[in-house]
C-alpha cells in the first residue's frame, strides 16, 4: 500500500494551521469536529485517503468565516502541496505496477552460437 511521507516540520505545521483554524472565532462545531479528526491523523506516514481527506478540508477552510487572510493562504498552499504529492505517489503506484519487460510477450531474440 502506498503511504505519503511527511517530515517531522510538516506535520508540527499542519497540526498547528488546524488547531488554528479550529480555534477561529466562527468556526462551527462540525467544522471544529472535522478538523480535531484531520489533526488526530496528521502523520509522518499516511495513507492516500487520510491526505485526500486532508487536502480537502484545508481547501474548503479559505471559504468558511473565521480565519484570517494569512491562515487561508497556508491552507490554500497546503492543500495545493498533498494535491502534489497525491499525484506523485499515484504516478509512482501506476509505473510500480506495470509488468517488468521479462514478463511482457513479445517478439523473441534469436540467439547466434558463436
Amino acid at each position: 500500500m502506498t503511504t505519503i511521507l511527511l517530515s517531522g516540520e510538516q506535520v508540527t505545521q499542519l497540526v498547528d494551521l488546524l488547531t488554528v483554524v479550529a480555534a477561529a472565532a466562527d468556526t462551527s462545531d462540525e467544522d471544529r469536529y472535522q478538523l480535531h479528526y484531520c489533526r488526530s491523523q496528521v502523520g509522518e506516514l499516511m495513507p492516500p485517503i487520510e491526505v485526500l481527506v486532508l487536502a480537502g478540508v484545508l481547501r474548503e477552510v479559505p471559504e468558511r468565516p473565521g480565519p484570517g487572510l494569512a491562515v487561508r493562504n497556508q491552507c490554500r498552499w497546503w492543500s495545493a502541496y498533498l494535491g502534489r504529492l497525491l499525484s506523485v505517489a499515484s504516478a509512482a503506484a501506476a509505473i510500480s505496477q506495470q509488468p517488468s519487460s521479462s514478463t511482457v510477450r513479445g517478439p523473441q531474440r534469436l540467439r547466434l552460437a558463436a
